[in-house]
């Protein structure tokens, strides 16, 4: 059920429809997004969400994106529904493009304009400090408010590639480098004509990033096959929620604010799920949240849960 003055923040995985959003926002809301190479979109697609596993007849070959791009438009068609629209064009998919006006150039045009003009700030990856920076001032935040820590590394499925197979990608997504180029020649000049005050902040952001990481976590280490990074918490910061909570991936974030959310609602068999989906992902990352942290939000009159609701 909504709060009857709506939402503060919307910050998920959904499908841009502005009208739609400011149904459950409150006025004055500001739209903002995150833009990456459109290479390294389609390769930690391809392989995070296990595209050779989807499409049968790229298993047996030792190199699945030259077979893919052998016919790209028959295999696609073999992902499953909730996959195929991350094969092409994702970002503008998820930005409210749809699949039939992906040949239509003035469609496009328009997609594009129309993203320009509802967004009042499209960040780009590979400019992740200068436009954290740029939010930084957009939302009259502060820069402790924008610490972050690298829980993905998937530079490896890029420089893995042919520069044939490289071109090839970014054709197969020319809509998303269309949108990719117009955002990022935007934030360059918007970063080019800044003061130095906002240099320094860039720097300064950096700075408070790596003794963030230095202060809470002992190790760092890569996991499953190092296309994700672990972490250990130093001793002194074993409590620590917001060391903790920062070194939680996205999927179970979204799994504790469900609980927290619908937790009188939700069936014994969901909570058990995002109960043994932590458990499983804390043998890896022992840095991010337990149960206990999250059982302690669901039920604060109780310090521990029981034996067996762990």
């Amino acid at each position: 059920m909504m709060p009857e003055k709506g939402y503060n923040i919307l910050s998920q995985y959904t499908r841009h429809h502005q009208s739609d959003v400011l149904r459950i926002m409150n006025p004055g809301t500001i739209f903002t997004t995150l833009l990456r190479h459109p290479v390294d979109q389609f390769l930690s697609v391809f392989n995070n969400f296990d595209i050779k596993q989807e499409m049968k007849n790229l298993l047996p070959h030792h190199n699945p994106y030259e077979e893919f791009f052998r016919r790209p438009d028959k295999i696609a068609m073999l992902a499953s529904d909730s996959v195929y629209h991350l094969i092409q064009n994702s970002m503008s998919f998820d930005l409210g493009l749809n699949t039939p006006h992906f040949k239509n150039n003035s469609a496009v045009d328009e997609f594009v304009e129309k993203i320009d003009s509802e967004f009042h700030l499209v960040l780009i990856l590979e400019l992740l400090d200068e436009s954290l920076v740029l939010l930084k001032r957009l939302m009259c935040w502060n820069l402790n408010q924008l610490v972050y820590v690298k829980l993905s590394v998937n530079k490896e499925y890029s420089v893995s590639i042919s520069d044939d197979i490289r071109q090839k990608i970014m054709d197969w997504n020319s809509i998303d480098m269309r949108l990719y180029t117009h955002f990022l020649e935007k934030i360059k000049k918007i970063i080019s004509e800044q003061d130095e005050s906002f240099h320094k902040e860039v720097a300064l952001l950096k700075q408070i990033n790596s003794d963030f990481s230095k202060e809470c976590y002992e190790k760092v280490f890569p996991v499953y096959n190092g296309n994700k990074i672990g972490y250990s918490l130093r001793k002194s910061h074993e409590t620590n929620m917001t060391c903790k909570g920062l070194a939680t991936d996205d999927v179970t974030q979204t799994h504790v604010i469900g609980l927290k959310q619908f937790k009188d609602k939700l069936p014994p068999s969901d909570i058990l799920m995002v109960r043994n989906h932590m458990q499983n992902l804390k043998k890896h990352n022992p840095a991010m949240l337990d149960w206990t942290d999250v059982y302690k939000v669901l039920h604060p009159d109780k310090s521990q849960p029981e034996k067996n609701e762990l």
